[in-house]
């Protein structure tokens, strides 16, 4: 069972490594960025990063004496994914201001997706840090581990949607117009 779970973690890990790092190359390529950090003043994007800030701030502040390497190895890896996404969202963000009224409606469906996702993270890492306060990460895998999973790969879904969608309108403006 120890080995099942060994794959199973350094599998996600890979993957969501992979992924996260694919999806910020992906986001600069599209939306023709460097890593040049800006704000934007759309209070739905700065509340994902607010909740994948506090999320990643709690993981990283837990304490890890007495876990195994592998279940402090969740924790490091789950700090990490807030750290990862924050930048994607900021430049997904930034790619946003300045655009039209029209163009800021038809985005909103896909920005509100991205909170909702990083509420989502944002509450499996209260669960992981609840978990490791009461003892209960272990050897096996627990449902805090399919939270966390589960909560990372809906808000890269959530990035993919917000990223396709900002694309589409950068690419062409008029696009909101032709949509019901």
């Amino acid at each position: 069972m120890s080995n099942r779970r060994n794959h199973y973690r350094t599998a996600r890990r890979n993957h969501l490594w992979g992924v996260g790092i694919g999806m910020a190359a992906a986001a600069a390529a599209m939306i023709g960025m460097g890593t040049a950090h800006a704000d934007t003043p759309d209070d739905v994007i700065d509340q994902a990063i607010t909740d994948l800030n506090q999320g990643a701030a709690l993981v990283d502040a837990a304490p890890t004496a007495g876990l195994s390497a592998q279940d402090a190895g969740l924790l490091s890896e789950q700090a990490s994914i807030g750290s990862q996404e924050d930048q994607v969202i900021t430049d997904i963000g930034t790619s946003q201001e300045g655009l039209s009224a029209a163009d800021q409606t038809f985005l909103a469906n896909a920005d509100e997706q991205l909170v909702t996702a990083a509420q989502s993270v944002l509450s499996a890492d209260q669960a992981i840090v609840a978990a490791d306060q009461a003892g209960d990460l272990s050897s096996s895998f627990t449902s805090v581990d399919l939270t966390a999973l589960v909560a990372d790969t809906g808000l890269l879904s959530a990035d993919f949607n917000s990223l396709g969608d900002t694309f589409l309108v950068l690419v062409d403006p008029d696009i909101a117009s032709l949509l019901p």
